[in-house]
């Protein structure tokens, strides 16, 4: 998550947050302000050098908002601007990330089908996890390998739940 804050010159200040992984990936924006003229500056007429015109609110990539903003600033329109980013392991990051107990529960299904993974594959693999013959025999390395991964982001919304 790439955090934004952004500081007017009359005591104006915003909060920018995209949900992404990546500086070059799209994500969800959160924006708060705590003033009307200033929310209108930083919303308006979004543009970067990268991805030209784009709407803020839509969602879109950090690298732009950090182009945007950073241009802001150097034409003296926002007096400052600071950037936090908040990864999967900082304990803060499921409140930084606001995700219910309800959305993490929407997950773990969307993962599945993500990865490819039928609810029978998984009772299979997990009845037969405790044999390591049978799983090196009946598992290839790529195929272990997925369940390891998926076993890597099921621990990840357990804490997330904490």
């Amino acid at each position: 998550m790439f955090r934004f804050h952004c500081e007017g010159f009359n005591g104006e200040r915003a909060d920018v947050s995209v949900l992404a992984v990546d500086w070059s990936i799209p994500g969800d924006v959160t924006f708060s302000c705590n003033d009307d003229t200033f929310a209108c500056l930083l919303l308006s007429g979004c543009k970067s050098d990268s991805g030209g015109f784009f709407n803020l609110l839509a969602g879109t990539k950090p690298m732009y908002v950090e182009q945007w903003l950073e241009y802001l600033q150097e034409q003296q329109k926002i007096r400052q601007v600071s950037l936090k980013i908040t990864l999967p392991d900082d304990e803060a990051y499921n409140e930084a990330l606001g995700l219910t107990e309800e959305k993490i529960q929407q997950l773990l299904p969307l993962i599945f089908k993500v990865g490819g993974f039928n609810r029978l594959q998984l009772n299979r693999y997990l009845k037969q996890r405790s044999n390591p013959a049978t799983l090196s025999t009946r598992y290839g390395p790529a195929e272990l390998q997925r369940y390891r991964i998926l076993n890597d982001i099921i621990r990840l919304l357990n804490k997330l739940r904490r």
